[in-house]
């Protein structure tokens, strides 16, 4: 990724609504040629931050910078980026070529532009041989694909994506997140993605930005996101984990489970001391199950369901205590059986502690 400085930059943004405030104090470096999702749940102010940055509002607080200048006060159609929404927004009585040169005509575009333009992101899009069909004859993929173009026909500097997948199946859904990122790489613009699905903000993006509650939780590379969360939102938000609390022991070397009689070492590089209140967080994919027959420590539980995703199997547990934990594990011939007792447990440098109440 290439990462040479700073091509746009939110300066420390917030955006009230009256009392509401849905942005406090965002503050956003993106380089050209990079690809960043704005990651968090319904209403946490990922969209208001897209709004910002398109020119479609305007900060209460803070300066939006494009390659250095503040465009804070431009209007959107001045700031040379482009738009796809999660609604294809396609005219169904005009063909695919009209479709893709009405931004461009809009824009009162010479004809030879056009067509060139035209020509060339349907190059790109591979919708060359549909350019005559009407929306009507194509599918949901190529429909998105038609909706890309009209964002891209116009050569924009930068890209912002509000959810586009949304209204798609799960298969062609993984299918347009290979293909926007190849996108992106081959055009070397930067593309802002705004999404609740953190699976799309994992496969697509370069880093990724949580946003919670109208402020910044979290940034980084992806990888760095999902295996080294910053907070306990973040921790429990992207990748699915299960969440136990327990007090460091007072020998400051173990971690003691409050409801379960477990413990475990305290993790490499904690800074937690003797007495304090934790929460824990372990990722699906990073429990161990043992047979409770062949004798070990760990969490006494019972399989109560066995789900097959695939390669992966998902063991639906039920702790003694009555708590429900999802332990997904490669699949193998000796599957562990429904109703079968097990001992349920994690490395210490698998999981994530937070000192309760941050």
């Amino acid at each position: 990724m290439s990462q040479s400085g700073s091509y746009i930059r939110i300066d420390n943004v917030s955006r009230r609504y009256g009392s509401f405030k849905a942005l406090d104090d965002v503050s956003l470096d993106i380089a050209k040629e990079e690809f960043i999702a704005i990651l968090g749940p319904s209403g946490s102010g990922k969209s208001t931050l897209l709004r910002l940055i398109a020119g479609l509002d305007r900060p209460t607080e803070g300066r939006v910078h494009f390659e250095g200048k503040d465009v804070t006060e431009l209007a959107p159609h001045k700031r040379g980026i482009g738009m796809v929404f999660q609604e294809f927004l396609l005219f169904p009585h005009r063909t695919v070529r009209e479709n893709l040169a009405f931004p461009l005509r809009m824009r009162k575009e010479p004809k030879a532009d056009v067509e060139e333009r035209v020509e060339w992101v349907a190059g790109i899009l591979s919708l060359s041989t549909m350019l005559d069909r009407y929306p009507s004859q194509l599918s949901g993929g190529q429909q998105q694909r038609v909706a890309l173009g009209r964002g891209l026909v116009a050569r924009p500097t930068l890209l912002l994506l509000d959810e586009p997948l949304a209204n798609l199946d799960r298969e062609l859904r993984q299918e347009m997140e290979i293909e926007i990122r190849r996108y992106q790489k081959q055009l070397g613009i930067p593309f802002i993605y705004v999404t609740h699905n953190q699976e799309e903000a994992l496969s697509m993006s370069d880093r990724i930005a949580v946003i919670n509650n109208g402020r910044l939780e979290a940034l980084g590379e992806r990888q760095a996101i999902y295996d080294y969360p910053e907070t306990p939102f973040v921790a429990r938000f992207v990748g699915k984990s299960s969440r136990f609390q327990g007090t460091v022991g007072p020998d400051g070397k173990v971690v003691r489970l409050a409801r379960h009689n477990h413990e475990f070492a305290l993790p490499t590089g904690s800074h937690l001391i003797a007495g304090d209140a934790v929460d824990i967080f372990v990722k699906n994919e990073r429990f161990d199950i043992a047979r409770k027959q062949d004798g070990g420590s760990g969490i006494p539980s019972t399989v109560v369901d066995v789900v097959l995703r695939g390669p992966f199997v998902e063991y639906v547990l039920e702790t003694d205590r009555g708590d429900t934990v999802i332990a997904v594990k490669p699949k193998r011939n000796d599957a562990i059986p429904i109703q079968e007792r097990v001992l349920l447990s994690w490395k210490p440098d698998d999981c994530h502690l937070f000192k309760a109440g941050t």
